[in-house]
């Protein structure tokens, strides 16, 4: 493919459990334009980049092995005019691209951001995305300071070229970073029928007080100081 709309780029490392049911919800988009799939893996030691050779022959290795590295890398390759970005433990039903990308319609927009759910059913959980965090998220996006996951973000190709894109040394929130960046061209939405499903294994693994804690703390280091946290322990 020599042009595509959008690309969708995949940050990995070491996510042969996971990768293979993102990237198959990825191919599966019933979606109105063109868009290629771009696997940008962190010199991964099982059999990450193995599997993702069966959905793309965009695979980039990126061996800083740190998050920001590897969506930046992605990038570099990318062919489209919006990039999005999912994770390696996500699921994204075939609406997703079709909803994130829509809001670009208006010129004015430069970024999307959509709505992360919990992909193991936890009624409790459910519940707190539905009516608490995306009640917030579009009370936030609305004052353009928005609360933004990664892995389920878009962002136009010439504004990401014009701020330089990821800030590569960030070991968390770059996301938020790059968004806070990026709004300074344009306007950011919330496309709350953009959704995606992660994986609760942090969860799992920290507890939700830890969780909540740690992400709240991480957005006002973030927004107000610009000084996010620099350690985020992988859990596979």
């Amino acid at each position: 493919m020599k042009t595509a709309d959008v690309s969708v780029v995949v940050p990995a490392l070491n996510e042969e459990k996971y990768i293979e049911r993102t990237l198959q919800s990825i191919v599966d988009q019933k979606f109105a334009g063109t868009f290629e799939l771009i696997v940008s893996d962190g010199n991964s030691e099982d059999k990450t980049v193995e599997i993702a050779r069966k959905y793309t022959s965009n695979i980039i290795i990126e061996p800083t092995r740190t998050i920001a590295a590897g969506r930046q890398t992605g990038t570099r390759i990318a062919l489209g005019k919006i990039v999005a970005y999912t994770d390696a433990d996500t699921i994204a039903p075939p609406d997703w691209l079709e909803h994130l990308t829509e809001p670009f319609r208006d010129s004015k927009v430069i970024a999307v951001t959509g709505k992360p759910l919990p992909l193991e059913h936890d009624v409790v959980s459910h519940l707190f995305s539905d009516f608490v965090m995306d009640p917030i998220a579009r009370v936030l996006c609305f004052f353009q300071i928005p609360y933004v996951y990664g892995g389920d973000v878009a962002i136009r190709r010439d504004v990401f070229e014009k701020i330089g894109g990821f800030n590569t040394s960030l070991v968390t929130a770059e996301d938020m970073d790059i968004i806070n960046r990026a709004k300074k061209h344009g306007r950011v939405a919330y496309a709350p029928k953009a959704v995606v499903y992660f994986s609760m294994r942090r969860i799992k693994k920290w507890g939700y007080l830890k969780y909540l804690f740690f992400h709240i703390i991480n957005f006002f280091r973030a927004e107000l100081f610009e000084k996010p946290a620099t350690k985020y322990e992988p859990v596979r």
